[in-house]
């Protein structure tokens, strides 16, 4: 939904006073050259907090599994004090804050609460919202909040987005907002606020709420004489978009020879080695370096591998840089030769720990210490004095984020290098407080607008955008990518689109990898095919590349030095022109749209998609095969041949007759497209039926409404073709006339309510009551039912519970205008080639019983005419057997319902339920159900594999018998 109003003043809420709670002892000195400040330079704790009832702001000790938040004072004073009360609160609350400087929260009833901080500068509110409880694996809305200036007036507009999932629930996404607590003094008075009464900026956030909550969105409204112009401050950077990261691992980039783990000279290669190298980079065409850190660290040069090798993440001291990689101004050479080629620098930031030889823990071990109190305070312990560390990870004792020391002193560090680098990327940033990520986030962004934040939060998790980091680690599309190898490619679409079934902030931006410092090389796992498809992957799909240093020339192991000189040139060669790609074709830049696209491949380790951008209608399809071997792939005839990775030609063979092309693929290849078309190719025929015109009135004597909406013929059933393929059954349902949608219905049909009732042969139990609305029953029990309508397409079992995912419902009038087409997924219905089944043709009406028009005694505009009891079937026409009509097949009297028949499928013949009493005359040299005297034929029709709705659907080849 889109949500629109007029920005109004908020009333002020009274405060309360509570008990001071002094902080830790002062820290050594800011060694920062600058000082910056968090938004006007006060405590207060920042923007309104959103959260549900079971998710408080906690920060749990010996916790690796859950992210962590609190409430915290802003620009902390370590020798200040603070403290938190509750000064309103939903009627039914007992919740109280921890009595803390840096606070823990849990809400207990949903509503709004407002806490306030007592600090040196005065007294602060802060909202908190809580909605509530809620299901977190459920899917998630997200809302884009923007604002213009109306007569004079601030009109709020926001485009609240339902999840893109089938199944979600919350139909009616609503938009709650909210004024900043830091501004509301702005808005004094009452009523609707004009342009002109806001002098001074004011922040505005949204919440999207429908059966979850959203992330939420926040603009900046800022005066510019009497207009205002709107920020966006949750939005990353523009460069950031369609940029693409370079990964290295810092002391093993430049060229060195190694004695064992050993540098085998005695000169380290450091800083100026990395420079003499940027030309690489710059020919590749990378816009960003992330280098792993660089300072001070015990685990350096000469660490061996099964201690990680050199990777430099226990930091010893956060002010320098490693004297084995060069000095300070050897570092700052380094960023300035990166930057005359147009490339940033990306520093890791590492404030969840320190290294256990770091000082501070050091004096935190020793109770000799003079200062040992104060640094045992810096880190987490159990009740035994075990550190807290992660996974195991003795040797990087965590940082206690709850002292504000620390975080005054993390703040310093912060200060200290975003002068000198162009970014940050947050080492295990799940495990810092988030807020306090947010907290840096706005400090680093207002000293420079195109500062750059990257977190590694695992699995990602969708509260760390809006304003914490602008670009986030897909580990859900690096894991995808990885199984694609395995022969499951769809999934790596199902990844992608997780970011919106998640909820992620519509500014979030995701890193797209297929390798990192932490992970196996994908090369060595998974072979060179399967490698060169995945970086195509990551290339082609929205978000940010990053390739890791030796990704693109052949490396194999995970932290080796990087093989200058020996470099793997057909690999550098493909990911140059990847890149090359990338930048230049609008249809694979970062606002260029995904589309699923239908095709069929002869494996699952393939996958095709296609990208859009409306702004210059420009298109291409991607066509991956993760596989060894060269896989074909056949999708619409609407792709042109050259393959625009490597200039050559795709080699592309049309089908004339059924209007597809045929493309070999060994790795990646990209086309460019004009609109995709549907595609699918025959599947093997197991049953072809044809009915007789002129039958659709019931039992004989039913009449049409008199509305001419629903035209005479509309219902007349002319045939039921099956087609089996590898994973689907293909329903084609054609009718004597042109099917109608006069009520313009998204389906592109208004009026044919299907259901195909389906006899396992082998089963007893079932139901003969037909569905809702139907007014009959079954000759003999039925298991499944599909349906297939306006309404719904969808497999239900005997007890009405669906069965599997929904059909793919398909009409297309330029097409066949007589024929509707439904695909059900066959693993729930894998009886049916020979089982019974009856089909059936209603009338749909979206306010009947069932979805189904009812038969009146009288036709009118509406309704059907010509029941002669309350036991007539609403059913306007079925398939029937050629000797059987339809005054047969839905006799009625007036204690009896219809027993529809079933017409076979297979050879089995299916015993009805005691009914009528049964024909002594009848002839029982039938082969097939009883009564009807025929089976039904399979139609011989060469096979092929066929993919549509995206799943692979082959099938054997099938004669005629």
């Amino acid at each position: 939904m889109q949500r629109r109003t007029f920005i109004t003043s908020l009333a002020a809420v009274a405060g309360l006073t509570a008990t001071g709670v002094p902080a830790a002892a002062d820290h050594t000195e800011n060694r920062s050259e600058l000082d910056l400040e968090t938004d006007d330079g006060s405590h207060h704790p920042g923007p309104p907090r959103f959260t549900h009832k079971g998710r408080g702001f906690v920060n749990p000790n010996f916790d690796e599994e859950n992210i962590r938040d609190d409430l915290a004072p802003r620009n902390p004073d370590g020798d200040a004090e603070y403290s938190w009360s509750v000064v309103d609160a939903p009627a039914d609350s007992s919740a109280t804050p921890t009595d803390a400087a840096v606070a823990e929260f849990e809400p207990d009833v949903p509503g709004e609460y407002t806490l306030e901080l007592d600090a040196p500068d005065g007294t602060h509110e802060l909202t908190v919202r809580v909605f509530p409880e809620e299901d977190e694996d459920d899917p998630r809305p997200r809302v884009d909040l923007d604002a213009e200036v109306v007569e004079g007036q601030v009109l709020l507009s926001a485009n609240a987005m339902a999840p893109d999932r089938e199944d979600v629930i919350d139909e009616q996404v609503d938009v709650e907002f909210y004024v900043d607590d830091r501004d509301k003094d702005v808005l004094a008075g009452n009523g609707t606020i004009s342009a002109s009464e806001i002098t001074d900026p004011v922040r505005v956030h949204a919440v999207a709420v429908g059966d979850r909550h959203s992330v939420a969105d926040m603009i900046k409204l800022v005066p510019e004489g009497d207009d205002l112009h709107v920020e966006h401050p949750y939005k990353a950077p523009d460069w950031v978009e369609n940029s693409i990261i370079y990964s290295i691992f810092t002391r093993r980039f430049p060229e060195q020879e190694l004695d064992g783990e050993t540098i085998a000279t005695d000169d380290t290669p450091g800083f100026d080695e990395i420079a003499g190298r940027l030309d690489h980079l710059d020919e590749l065409g990378v816009d960003v370096l992330w280098m792993t850190p660089f300072v001070p660290t015990d685990r350096g040069f000469g660490t061996p591998e099964a201690e990680g090798g050199p990777h430099g993440y226990h930091k010893t001291d956060y002010f320098d840089v490693d004297p084995d990689l060069g000095t300070m101004e050897d570092f700052e050479n380094l960023v300035d030769e990166a930057h005359d080629r147009d490339i940033k620098v990306v520093f890791d930031l590492v404030i969840n720990h320190a290294s256990e030889n770091h000082p501070f823990f050091q004096a935190a071990l020793d109770e000799s210490h003079e200062e040992h109190e104060k640094y045992y305070d810096w880190f987490r312990w159990d009740d035994d004095g075990n550190r807290e560390a992660y996974y195991g990870w003795d040797g990087i004792p965590n940082l206690d984020h709850e002292n504000p020391e620390v975080r005054e002193w993390c703040l310093d560090v912060v200060d200290f290098w975003a002068p000198k680098v162009d970014g940050f990327r947050a080492d295990i940033a799940w495990g810092v407080p988030n807020h306090f990520w947010k907290e840096i986030y706005q400090r680093v962004t207002e000293y420079d607008s195109d500062f750059f934040m990257l977190d590694e939060t695992l699995p990602y998790d969708e509260e760390f955008g809006a304003g914490g980091f602008d670009v986030h680690y897909d580990n859900h599309l690096h894991g995808a990518l990885g199984a694609a190898a395995e022969g499951t490619a769809e999934e790596v679409l199902e990844a992608y689109e997780d970011r919106f079934r998640n909820g992620a902030h519509p500014e979030s931006l995701f890193m797209q990898y297929i390798e990192n410092h932490d992970t196996d090389r994908y090369l060595e796992q998974h072979g060179f095919m399967a490698q060169l498809a995945a970086g195509t992957a990551t290339f082609t799909l929205p978000g940010v590349p990053m390739i890791y240093y030796g990704q693109e020339t052949g490396l194999t192991d995970w932290r080796e030095p990087m093989n200058w000189g020996d470099f793997d040139e057909n690999t550098l060669e493909f990911y140059q022109q990847l890149v090359d790609l990338r930048k230049s074709h609008p249809a694979l830049q970062h606002h260029a749209r995904v589309e699923r696209i239908d095709y069929e491949a002869d494996s699952d380790s393939t996958l095709a998609y296609a990208r859009y951008d409306p702004e210059t209608d420009r298109r291409v399809v991607v066509l991956l095969d993760f596989s060894d071997d060269t896989q074909t792939v056949r999708i619409g005839d609407y792709v042109e041949s050259e393959n625009l990775i490597t200039g050559d030609d795709a080699g592309l063979e049309v089908n004339e007759e059924h209007e597809y092309v045929e493309i070999d693929v060994p790795t990646g290849i990209v086309l460019e497209a004009d609109e995709p078309t549907d595609f699918s190719l025959p599947g093997n025929v197991i049953a072809e039926f044809e009915q007789p015109e002129g039958t659709d009135f019931g039992p004989g004597n039913y009449t049409y409404p008199g509305t001419e909406e629903i035209p005479e013929g509309e219902f007349d059933l002319a045939g039921v073709t099956i087609e089996e393929t590898d994973e689907t059954f293909r329903f084609e349902f054609e009718f004597h006339n042109e099917v109608s949608n006069p009520w313009d219905n998204d389906s592109g049909v208004s009026h044919q309510h299907i259901q195909v009732y389906l006899n396992d042969p082998e089963v007893d139990d079932g139901e003969t009551e037909a569905r809702t609305g139907v007014n009959a029953e079954l000759a003999a029990p039925y298991q499944h039912v599909l349906t297939a309508g306006p309404g719904e397409h969808t497999v239900y079992d005997a007890d009405g519970d669906i069965v599997g995912e929904e059909g793919d419902y398909s009409y297309d009038p330029d097409e066949d205008p007589n024929t509707i087409v439904v695909e059900f997924d066959k693993h729930a219905i894998d009886y049916l080639p020979e089982a019974g089944m009856a089909v059936i043709v209603m009338s749909y009406d979206g306010y009947g019983d069932g979805g189904v028009r009812a038969v009146e005694s009288e036709a009118s505009e509406w309704q059907f005419g010509g029941a002669e009891h309350g036991t007539a079937p609403n059913v306007i026409d079925l398939l029937t057997a050629e000797d059987v009509d339809n005054e047969d097949a839905l006799a009625y009297d007036e204690d009896n319902y219809a027993q529809i028949p079933y017409v076979a499928l297979g050879d089995e013949e299916i015993d009805e339920e005691d009914g009528e009493e049964e024909d002594d005359d009848a002839d029982d040299e039938d082969d097939g159900l009883p009564g009807f005297g025929v089976a039904a034929g399979a139609a011989g029709v060469a096979g092929g594999a066929v993919y549509a709705a995206n799943r692979v659907l082959g099938a054997d080849e099938n004669t005629e018998e």
